[in-house]
């Protein structure tokens, strides 16, 4: 089956076979950005069962990006973490990405300071009881955009095999191309090409910091389902144009793959599914045609057996990112390796005491887990 064939980068890097452990945020890491022992664990026990590839959990490239209490990549102190944070994700031999990433306006106050909320400009998230930020200078955005380069840069020194730029999910680079977060009339808002900008140039950075032997991804929301949002025809726009600049993958995030739903702003999971837009395809097809093998597509949300990963690569995929399904059976490519999938553990255990010591998982993600019911079944 082609799901476990190897697979060629761009950059010559190869994946053993086509499943990755998707970026998971665990919010457990030390003040300063650093992963704990309890984080490490989480990943060196997964990392195990032989992905090809793991994906760190979101790694902040400026402090007043912190989205949650993570690990960082901002100078050259956070290098020691990093380098036993790249050392967990090859322990089993399979590629390490670090995810890199800025809050915008989904930054937390309690970890940057109200004041230092900025965006691309002055809009409020429709996250309950979020903050109006200020609107970021132009000499804002080009130091963001730096920041990036340089989080790229200290991947490379950690021993990291790649970099994925987190451009999905309503992050910094996510608003800048949604008409509803980016107001702005200068280089870097105004038009569909002018939002466009700043998601490319964080990717130029990245891919000219990296090097061409090491991995560079994209990870993008297809579409937003919320009113005025942009449509998939507008991603496929960007995406045309991140193929042309050498980038390894591009990779979808969705919920679910086969409904073709992407993470809503509000992040209420238990709650009506919004229907504001849908599109007629697919959009790992849709992606999959207009990029045309110039780079992978890589596909995630709702795969939670083998069969649903030959689905996705069936629509246009070329890899899989497993999230949910390996965070609640740490061993779950094993067990679908084996044909064993009968005995992949389906949820959470039902006392929260059971969660952490059971499954690996850092205590502080537990809590995390837990306050978005809906998102992970539970027994």
């Amino acid at each position: 089956m082609i799901v476990w064939s190897p697979f060629r980068f761009n950059s010559g890097q190869a994946m053993a076979n086509r499943f990755a452990i998707a970026p998971l945020t665990t919010d457990s890491s030390h003040e300063e950005g650093t992963a704990t022992e309890h984080e490490l664990e989480f990943i060196r026990r997964r990392a195990a069962s032989g992905f090809g590839a793991t994906i760190s959990s979101a790694t902040y490239v400026e402090q007043n990006g912190r989205s949650w209490q993570g690990t960082g990549a901002t100078h050259e102190g956070h290098l020691p973490g990093l380098r036993r944070l790249a050392e967990a994700m090859h322990a089993a031999g399979g590629l390490a990405i670090l995810q890199i990433y800025d809050g915008g306006r989904i930054a937390k106050p309690e970890l940057i300071g109200e004041q230092c909320l900025r965006a691309p400009s002055a809009v409020a998230s429709l996250r309950p009881g979020a903050k109006t930020p200020r609107a970021m200078t132009s000499d804002e955005v080009g130091s963001l955009i730096a920041s990036f380069r340089e989080a790229a840069c200290l991947a490379r020194k950690a021993g990291f095999d790649g970099v994925e730029i987190h451009g999905a999910n309503h992050y910094a680079i996510h608003q800048f191309f949604s008409p509803r977060a980016n107001h702005r009339v200068d280089h870097w808002g105004g038009t569909l090409s002018k939002r466009m900008n700043f998601p490319l140039a964080v990717a130029q950075a990245v891919r000219d910091a990296l090097g061409p032997k090491l991995i560079a991804g994209f990870r993008v929301t297809p579409f937003e389902a919320e009113p005025d949002g942009y449509t998939l025809e507008d991603a496929k726009l960007l995406c045309n144009e991140l193929a042309r600049l050498d980038l390894d993958y591009i990779s979808i995030s969705l919920d679910d793959y086969r409904k073709s739903r992407p993470q809503r702003e509000t992040r209420v999971y238990n709650g009506p599914v919004e229907e504001n837009y849908a599109p007629a395809e697919n959009p790992i097809t849709e992606f999959a045609r207009v990029i045309a093998g110039r780079s992978a597509v890589m596909a995630s949300g709702g795969i939670k057996t083998c069969k649903d990963a030959e689905g996705a690569i069936a629509m246009g995929a070329d890899l899989v990112a497993v999230g949910r399904a390996v965070v609640v059976d740490p061993e779950w490519l094993s067990k679908v390796r084996s044909r064993n999938e009968a005995s992949i553990i389906a949820g959470l255990p039902k006392d929260e005491r059971e969660i952490a010591k059971a499954l690996s998982i850092p205590p502080r993600m537990v809590e995390y887990l837990l306050s978005r019911p809906g998102w992970i079944p539970r027994l």
